[in-house]
């Protein structure tokens, strides 16, 4: 099976689906070939030639923030869980993280208020005496999953995957519990298979998903990579997508760009860092990223709730399920986030797909 790809160049006024247009709402009933998803996947740029580019990030040898990076006193200040919760992830922060965290907007306080609702989440849903499950995809040195474990202090079991050795290494040295895996290797290795191998625990799915900013760097066919994906969630379970967007007016794309280089990124790295960081990985990243329009399109044909949860100049956070309680509920754990208006580009709320012009 050949995997029909996203139409998504960003100078497009319109973007087709390779397989026509869709109702809304569509829940898909398509045969997926996982096997050749995953010969795909593992041909994409971020385990071929992008890999060393983030191994030398990982290790600390390039693309190192200037200084440290805080969340906002003003955001922690809503409630108590959120200061505690942004004080472990602060410990548990690993090389990577500091620079995703110091290259994407306001995403340190994005991280600290998904961790609080994801924990609440957990408290109120049952799991046939099991804890409640949480994988992250490609998620570097495991920051995000290490911190919620820790928090939930043993309510939660997480998994995290990684290609890079020093993102191993990392994750082996700042671990303080047993609540946490690592995976080192390409996310396509994430199978139901695997999982019953390996993960025993894991075998009955997992609770949540979180695809990090993973799919844009193996391409942009996202319903064959939702569809990969979402065999391990459960039929219950929430899936949120962090995800870099392209935009259909490419002057707004860059305007947004624009934004954050000079009144964020420039906080912590140089011109000279931003530009090589543009050539080294963003410009091979745009290629895999889609648009909002077309990832709501397609995620309305694996779930019947989508979500916008938090949006950042070109950055969106979507959290999607088949299960309106518990999507009800994740979103009511949900305190406000912490976007200037400056970087706050799109409403918020539930996504309504679009018939493509």
């Amino acid at each position: 099976m050949a995997i029909q790809m996203l139409c998504e160049s960003k100078t497009e006024q319109s973007c087709q689906l390779a397989e026509g247009v869709f109702p809304p709402r569509a829940i898909s009933g398509k045969n997926y070939d996982f096997e050749e998803i995953k010969q795909q996947l593992l041909r994409g740029p971020r385990v071929t030639n992008l890999a060393p580019v983030f191994e030398r990030i990982a290790s600390g040898l390039t693309q190192r923030p200037r200084k440290e990076i805080y969340a906002a006193p003003e955001f922690l200040k809503q409630n108590q869980e959120l200061a505690d919760y942004h004080d472990i992830l602060k410990r548990n922060f690993g090389t990577f993280l500091k620079h995703g965290c110091a290259s994407i907007p306001f995403l340190l306080e994005e991280l600290v208020r998904i961790g609080v609702a994801v924990n609440k989440l957990a408290k109120t849903t049952e799991t046939s005496n099991k804890p409640f499950s949480f994988y992250e995809t490609s998620s570097a040195d495991g920051t995000a999953a290490r911190t919620l474990a820790e928090y939930a202090a043993g309510r939660i079991y997480t998994l995290t995957d990684s290609p890079n050795e020093a993102n191993e290494i990392e994750f082996k040295r700042l671990c303080s519990h047993s609540y946490s895996q690592f995976y080192k290797g390409c996310f396509a290795d994430i199978t139901p298979s695997l999982i019953k191998q390996r993960y025993g625990h894991f075998s009955g799915g997992f609770d949540v998903i979180w695809e990090n900013t993973t799919f844009q760097m193996y391409g942009n066919f996202r319903d064959e990579q939702i569809a990969y994906v979402k065999r391990l969630l459960k039929p219950k379970g929430v899936m949120i997508f962090l995800e870099k967007m392209n935009h259909r007016d490419q002057a707004e794309y860059l305007r947004r760009e624009s934004i954050k280089d000079t009144n964020f990124k420039s906080l912590y790295f140089s011109a000279e860092e931003i530009s090589k960081k543009k050539s080294d990985i963003i410009e091979t990243m745009e290629r895999g990223q889609t648009t909002i329009e077309s990832f709501t399109r397609v995620a309305y044909r694996h779930f019947e709730h989508v979500h916008l949860i938090w949006n950042s100049l070109n950055f969106y956070h979507i959290a999607a399920s088949n299960d309106a309680d518990s999507i009800e509920k994740f979103l009511s754990f949900l305190e406000n986030p912490h976007v200037p208006e400056q970087f706050a580009t799109t409403e918020l709320g539930e996504l309504v797909p679009t018939i493509p012009l």
